[in-house]
């Protein structure tokens, strides 16, 4: 069984991938992800009222 994640052990890994130059930021600097907030609302409502 694995030990217990610490309190600050996701701070220092988002540190750790930062440094590296995590990919993630780069996209998000590329991004603008605001553009997919409504056509993700419409989606989720529409899945609400699946069976």
């Amino acid at each position: 069984m694995s030990a217990q994640p610490g309190f600050f052990d996701l701070d220092e890994r988002y540190a750790a991938l930062s440094a590296a130059g995590d990919p993630l930021l780069r996209l998000g600097e590329l991004v603008d992800f605001a553009l997919f907030w409504r056509p993700l609302i419409r989606a989720l409502r529409r899945s609400d009222r699946a069976p």
